[in-house]
């Protein structure tokens, strides 16, 4: 069971905010804690300043960073900046690896998508294309890998990590939590043991 100490930062997606982690929160255990940090809308490295940011000002030491696409890119930098204040690294449908043809593809599909349908999902569209554009050449899998932490990858795909612990969740339109929050929750408490 996961100790009193156990802090788990859940860092939401690029264009969302902390609540698409509401149903995590509700059906975590007792003896983990979570904390949810309002990232912003800013570049990755802006997301990570404000994460790093929260956790000095609520003095928290160690802590277990999960976050979720761009939130997942976020939670690595954090880990590989500050690799002592981090027991665990759970990464959640990841982007660690970022390359042009990739960024080039997602932004003219991103661009074709009307506003309304980003703000149906709680998203700003101008937000997601310029955080994505500034996640291009990003590639952190080295420096994850030569961490000494346990880490933990949920990807509808293969794991972007040779010897990451994985689990294979569905692919869909909504990150994969929001539609079963107790899987998520239940898998991240038995990896905190």
């Amino acid at each position: 069971m996961a100790t009193d100490t156990t802090t788990l930062v859940l860092l939401h997606p690029a264009g969302r905010m902390p609540d698409t982690f509401t149903g995590v929160v509700q059906a975590l255990p007792a003896g983990i804690t979570p904390k949810l940090p309002n990232l912003g809308t800013g570049t990755p490295a802006e997301q990570q300043q404000a994460a790093e940011t929260f956790l000095d000002r609520n003095e928290l030491r160690r802590v277990a960073p999960a976050g979720h696409g761009i939130g997942a890119l976020v939670a690595a930098g954090l880990a590989v900046a500050q690799p002592r204040r981090v027991s665990h690294l759970i990464l959640s449908e990841p982007v660690l690896a970022v390359d042009e043809e990739m960024v080039s593809a997602q932004l003219r599909a991103m661009k074709l998508v009307p506003k309304f349908l980003f703000r149906r999902r709680g998203m700003d569209k101008d937000q997601a294309l310029a955080s994505l554009e500034s996640a291009r050449g990003t590639d952190l899998r080295g420096a994850v890998e030569s961490l000494d932490i346990p880490v933990l990858v949920f990807t509808s795909t293969t794991s972007p990590l040779r010897d990451a612990a994985s689990v294979t969740v569905p692919a869909g339109p909504a990150p994969w939590y929001e539609q079963d929050p107790h899987r998520f929750a239940a898998e991240v408490a038995d990896f905190l043991r």
